[in-house]
């Protein structure tokens, strides 16, 4: 989860969503959607597509190419997707698109309410990431896009969708979707060249890098702790004895830290983990700014290579 900054919370975001859409009938001057072609504005000819997180938006861009428009609504890195309150303006931008890209399963949940709003949703393309594309389920770990096959099936996904939108250009998206997805190719070899033969035990500050540990054939050692933190409680002291029993006896193979989620519990273990030489993975759960999404897992995985000291 995300804690760096946050934007501040009008009202509850479900007694907030009827007057959200109320308010961008008559306009807003609010900006919290960004595009290099503004949704709203752009060509009747192009399909308009909103991604409430930037690198869905990247994908969408790549597959759709000149035949698509694309907002995306959080590109700030400090803004926490969980706690985001939409503006008139985002409501207005989602209720103008023909096809919605977001995460699901309870990631960004203010994106459901929007919809459910709309009343031209129904007409819309939807693509829930984590539902539709990688089959999981309310209560799953959310954070999809860091397993290796999500963007590769998000692009497929995006090209059929585009595909019936727009049939006339069906091959075109399809050969988009297929350059994007070889564009991944070095980024899975990396993946498969850092992938542990036998499996080695690491621990989480959070679950947000899991995916990614599961197909390095990584297993976390500290799951209770992870959650507790993820979602904002105090983890038990057993569960903190036991990481700290792994760092100490250097039972774990790295630890993996999300650098925008800390606390004093954390942040100790981070210095435990240094004093005891155990090597230390930065992650974020934002893509970083000016990063695309290849630089920003290439970013992590080179982090990884080195605490392996695999060359």
């Amino acid at each position: 989860m995300v804690k760096l900054s946050r934007l501040p919370k009008i009202t509850s975001l479900a007694a907030s969503v009827s007057l959200i859409f109320l308010l961008s009938a008559c306009g807003s001057s609010a900006n919290s959607a960004s595009t290099s072609n503004e949704v709203n504005s752009t060509s009747s000819s192009k399909i308009k597509i909103v991604a409430a997180e930037n690198f869905y938006g990247e994908v969408a861009k790549a597959v759709g190419g000149d035949h698509v428009v694309v907002t995306n609504i959080l590109d700030n890195p400090n803004t926490d997707p969980h706690d985001y309150e939409p503006t008139p303006d985002v409501a207005r931008t989602v209720s103008n698109s023909q096809m919605i890209v977001y995460n699901g399963v309870g990631y960004d949940g203010w994106m459901d309410k929007l919809i459910s709003a709309d009343s031209s949703s129904k007409s819309k393309s939807i693509i829930k990431v984590a539902d539709d594309v990688m089959g999981k389920k309310d209560g799953d770990n959310e954070h999809v896009w860091y397993n290796p096959d999500a963007m590769p099936k998000l692009a497929y996904k995006l090209a059929d969708n585009l595909a019936k939108l727009d049939p006339s250009q069906a091959q075109t998206y399809h050969k988009n979707a297929q350059t994007f997805i070889a564009s991944l190719v070095k980024f899975q070899k990396k993946v498969q060249k850092l992938k542990q033969i036998s499996g080695v035990k690491i621990d989480v500050s959070e679950p947000v890098f899991d995916y990614m540990a599961n197909a390095l054939n990584m297993s976390v050692n500290d799951p209770k702790f992870s959650k507790a933190i993820d979602e904002g409680t105090d983890p038990s002291a057993s569960d903190v004895a036991q990481l700290q029993s792994d760092i100490k006896g250097k039972n774990i193979k790295l630890f993996v830290y999300n650098i925008q989620n800390s606390s004093p519990t954390v942040d100790n273990l981070v210095k435990m983990a240094e004093n005891s030489g155990v090597p230390i993975v930065k992650v974020t759960e934002t893509e970083p700014k000016g990063k695309t999404y290849l630089q920003w897992m290439d970013d992590q995985l080179d982090q990884v290579s080195k605490a392996l000291e695999i060359k």
